[in-house]
């Protein structure tokens, strides 16, 4: 998996999740901690072309995960049925790049901006 597997990345909150989006979160070190986020992405046509999302029943929901010690990220890919799961390796840098392609910055980051409602 790349960045450009991922686009449109944005907060669930005080978001729709919009036609082609999948729920996903984010669980993520910062320097006071831990901490889970919740975001919507587009998941790009090669995503659902990869023979291991293909026999997939249908994707509930993405998980982006951080590995200690630099270690890749994990993706696990999680199927409506519940009962089977799909894992990816994803670098640092892909990671970055899908945030930075969406101007993500996550909560707990310099430069994060919390969200108001209008």
């Amino acid at each position: 998996m790349t960045a450009s597997d991922f686009t449109n990345l944005h907060l669930q909150y005080l978001s729709t999740q919009a036609e082609g989006e999948v729920p996903v979160a984010i669980e993520h070190d910062f320097h006071n901690g831990r901490m889970v986020d919740h975001y919507f992405v587009t998941p790009s046509q090669n995503f659902w072309n990869d023979e291991a999302i293909k026999p997939l029943e249908g994707v509930t929901g993405i998980l982006f995960l951080q590995q200690p010690d630099g270690a890749p990220w994990k993706i696990l890919v999680n199927d409506t049925t519940m009962f089977k799961e799909v894992y990816f390796d994803f670098p640092e840098e892909e990671f970055r790049q899908m945030l930075a392609n969406s101007h993500v910055i996550l909560p707990g980051e310099p430069g994060f901006v919390r969200p108001t409602a209008n």
